[in-house]
């Protein structure tokens, strides 16, 4: 009897810690699956998919497969101008004021950006607090300015006449070496852009020479292999020793390594730099940064000053590459020889880098691919720091939200590049949008282009521009003109399938992911 009463109490309560776990359950799951993201969420009013209200699962898995800045540009092609993508982060689209709003009256950064240190200190991508960050900027300012660079005292200028000249030289040979003429264009401009940046950071004698010396080209392999591991530094750095190959590894370990050489060399050689401008370590130095402290400032720079600017060279030869942008490659060397004359021999260089700056088609160029093909298209998020009002439009209606403090917010460079009112046929690759049409006033030229770049980010906005996009253009343009001067260029059939098109151009789509499934000269970038 006594054991029926006890089996009987404990199946109750069985039951009864069941029943309520169960109700538990369904109260949290009510909760968190309804009431927070209809009836709760300061973002409840914001356009957008219901799983992305609920939890950041879809977002960073977007990230993770490489598919976030088609996703997102996919929601606002849906959603409109403002969509919510995790409980607590929005992207907004379509109009420069929020450009302005989030870039120029300079929101803060967030602690995403911690993942960027360099050697256990900040720098001034890093630091999250705008005022330490233009603290940090005005250091370097004058080093970067475009006036600095182009002084016919600055050695940047004969730094790029002598790697460009081994450009040159090393495309001829490559190109007498290879069966069938081809060239791998981007492993040749990431030697370039490293030569470049080292040269401006550390000075000439504590640099690389990886244009002559392509057995040294390893780093920039190195730095592709920790490239891919982008979503896990930034977004999940706690697992990033699980995921990380043994190759991966000692990738990261050798560009630690290599960094640590080249300042030990250059610390070695600094006082002995007797060039009118100094390289910027010393400049560092010289405000109270030494040891790794500065070397986090040069780390960033060479990471970005020879990855940026090599994709940036390698997307203009292969859009003046294609069958369908002939005419764009042939108006490009006829503005050249109309300029300089033709080379007097295969070892000719242009010089003149004012001249270079100003030429239109180039400058068209240049534009168009930095629209089209931003070295980085993908968001840049900041932290909703004050009370900040967004109009958000369902249907015929329009309703102001208030976005909560601590909001991730963020613009879309790709997504803001096409916009479709601004930029008719966006997804072409066309330059001429960038030149003074037939017939077109000089004050509608003016205006219409300054419309354009009210849209265009490819180097930031604000207080946080690149600290290196005027010696990036620079270094772009010369190369680029050089190379033109003297030759012409194809893509490869043994690459891919080579598409000939209508001379008006095609679109441009974004590649599947995977080389090996793009097929033609469209899919292939």
């Amino acid at each position: 009897m006594l054991k029926e009463i006890i089996s009987k109490l404990i199946f109750t309560l069985i039951d009864y810690h069941l029943r309520t776990s169960i109700g538990i359950l369904l109260l949290f799951g009510t909760y968190f699956l309804v009431i927070r993201p209809f009836f709760v969420s300061p973002l409840r009013n914001i356009p957008g998919p219901y799983w992305n209200r609920v939890s950041a699962f879809s977002s960073l898995n977007a990230q993770r497969t490489n598919k976030w800045i088609e996703t997102v540009y996919n929601l606002h092609l849906k959603y409109g101008k403002v969509v919510v993508l995790s409980p607590y982060e929005i992207s907004v689209n379509g109009s420069p004021q929020y450009i302005k709003d989030i870039y120029v009256n300079n929101f803060c950064k967030g602690n995403f950006y911690n993942n960027f240190r360099n050697h256990g200190h900040d720098n001034p991508f890093s630091e999250l607090k705008n005022d330490t960050h233009l603290k940090y900027k005005r250091v370097l300012m004058n080093v970067y300015n475009k006036t600095s660079i182009l002084s016919p005292q600055n050695p940047t200028r004969s730094h790029l006449v002598e790697a460009v000249s081994k450009v040159i030289r090393r495309l001829r040979k490559e190109q007498e070496l290879s069966e069938n003429g081809d060239i791998d264009v981007y492993s040749l401009f990431s030697c370039l852009a490293m030569d470049v940046i080292l040269a401006f950071e550390l000075g000439k004698e504590s640099g690389t020479n990886l244009l002559e010396n392509p057995e040294s080209e390893e780093v920039v392999h190195w730095y592709r292999k920790k490239d891919s591991m982008g979503f896990w530094t930034t977004l999940m750095p706690r697992f990033w020793n699980l995921v990380a190959t043994k190759d991966i590894k000692q990738a990261v370990n050798n560009i630690e390594q290599w960094h640590m050489n080249l300042y030990s060399k250059a610390e070695r050689n600094i006082d002995k730099e007797k060039q009118p401008q100094c390289p910027s370590l010393k400049v560092l130095k010289l405000n109270g940064f030494h040891n790794k402290n500065a070397y986090s400032f040069i780390t960033d720079n060479i990471f970005a000053g020879h990855r940026t600017t090599a994709i940036q060279l390698t997307y203009l030869c292969y859009e003046l590459s294609r069958p369908t942008n002939l005419k764009w490659q042939n108006a490009f060397k006829k503005e050249l020889v109309e300029s300089f004359g033709m080379p007097s021999n295969t070892e000719s260089i242009l010089q003149d880098f004012e001249i270079v700056d100003k030429l239109p088609v180039l400058n068209a160029l240049l534009q168009e691919n930095l629209r089209v093909h931003s070295s980085i298209p993908g968001a840049q998020p900041r932290v909703v720091d004050r009370k900040y009002k967004i109009e958000v439009q369902r249907g015929d209606k329009t309703n102001e939200v208030l976005i909560p403090k601590g909001t991730t917010i963020s613009c879309l460079p790709y997504a803001m590049h096409r916009q479709e009112e601004i930029f008719e046929s966006p997804h072409s690759f066309n330059p001429e949008r960038w030149l003074q049409y037939e017939g077109e006033n000089a004050a509608d030229f003016k205006e219409r282009i300054s419309k354009q770049q009210r849209f265009m980010m490819p180097f930031g906005k604000g207080i946080r521009l690149c600290l290196g996009m005027n010696l990036a253009l620079l270094e772009i343009k010369f190369t680029l003109a050089n190379l033109y001067w003297h030759a012409q260029s194809q893509i490869s059939d043994t690459w891919c399938k080579i598409e000939d098109k209508t001379p008006n151009g095609c679109p441009i789509r974004l590649g599947k992911g995977n080389q090996h499934m793009n097929q033609t000269d469209e899919e292939k970038m």
